[in-house]
């Protein structure tokens, strides 16, 4: 067994990222036919299409260049990378959003809702990905850990439902969108920069600091505040997880919305009719899970007499199931 690393040169990785970062009409037809597939699957509920996108999706180009740049000391290759990486993001944007424009079906279906949140999984995949990408590369077989990386972070879902939200008006989808492929994006850019200057591939001791400073700040504190931002939301959803699963136990969970900046937790549930005593009460309770200023609002469908849903609210229970909503940090 060999242990012997088996890593390319400096010049040969360089020339490797270079050239993949190659843009040509060629490359835009692929990113467009990944962004149109991505689009059909998430507006009709198909993984398998889904899957598809992120096979033939060229959107780590662009990110490539900007973290092997920075690990490398290489300032033109960030520079290109950004470039690359901004032009495919306007690519995938207008084309998503014109798609989802003129397409009848205006449903967000569970593959569009799944999009829309970041958690601390989606950082861990990210920083994980990127490290992988970068043992890859520098042993210059990348081929099949792209692919990998590229159905583990999903980086063109995000954008297409960005573009999904932008099209139904539906601003806060696009924001919560936006901000799960910026979150990727730079956790792949940072584990990328962290791994090759550990293998000592970057020389910066012959460099100007400023001129990679006036680079990298703004992506550092763009990246950084999403980050935060998403280890937040998850500890939140985890507290007012917490709180259903000891107070509404009893209770089948369709629907569960919260909202940090209203600070109010809205619940729908499938049981016993609730008092608004009860739920006060309950209300008053969300301070022992660590949410003191949270308003609770609770919709309950119950059985009749008999013990049977009337039409209208079996109706209205199908229609949430199907949407997906029930979705909640693992609470289907």
């Amino acid at each position: 067994m060999n242990l012997t690393p088996d890593l390319v040169s400096k010049e040969q990785l360089i020339g490797k990222i270079q050239k993949d970062m190659d843009q040509t009409m060629l490359v835009y037809a692929l990113l467009v036919c990944a962004t149109l597939i991505a689009s059909i699957g998430l507006n009709y509920n198909s993984t398998t299409t889904i899957i598809g996108a992120m096979l033939i999706s060229p959107l780590l180009n662009g990110i490539n260049g900007i973290g092997f740049g920075l690990g490398l000391s290489h300032l033109r290759l960030v520079k290109k990378g950004l470039l690359v990486f901004s032009i495919q993001v306007i690519i995938v944007l207008i084309i998503s959003f014109a798609f989802f424009l003129l397409t009848p079906v205006k449903d967000t279906t569970p593959e569009i809702i799944t999009q829309t949140s970041a958690t601390i999984w989606d950082i861990c995949v990210a920083l994980i990905g990127g490290s992988a990408l970068a043992f890859a590369k520098v042993r210059g077989r990348d081929n099949d850990v792209i692919i990998g990386v590229s159905i583990g972070t999903s980086l063109i879902l995000p954008l297409c439902v960005t573009g999904y939200g932008l099209s139904i008006k539906d601003y806060s989808i696009s924001w919560e969108s936006v901000q799960l492929f910026f979150t990727n994006s730079f956790l792949i850019c940072f584990s990328l920069f962290i791994t090759i200057w550990l293998l000592q591939y970057g020389d910066f001791r012959h460099q100007k600091w400023w001129k990679f400073a006036v680079v990298a700040l703004p992506i550092t504190v763009i990246g950084s505040f999403f980050v935060y931002t998403t280890i937040q939301t998850t500890i939140v959803e985890y507290h007012a997880k917490r709180f259903v699963e000891a107070k509404l136990g009893e209770h089948y969970l369709l629907e569960q919305t919260l909202n940090e900046q209203k600070q109010s937790l809205e619940l729908k549930l499938v049981g016993e009719p609730l008092s608004k005593q009860a739920v006060a009460q309950l209300e008053a309770s969300l301070e022992n899970y660590a949410l003191p200023d949270y308003q609770l609002k609770v919709n309950v469908y119950s059985a009749n007499k008999e013990g049977q849903f009337d039409a209208k609210v079996l109706a209205e229970i199908l229609q949430v199931q199907n949407q997906g909503t029930s979705k909640f940090l693992g609470l289907d």
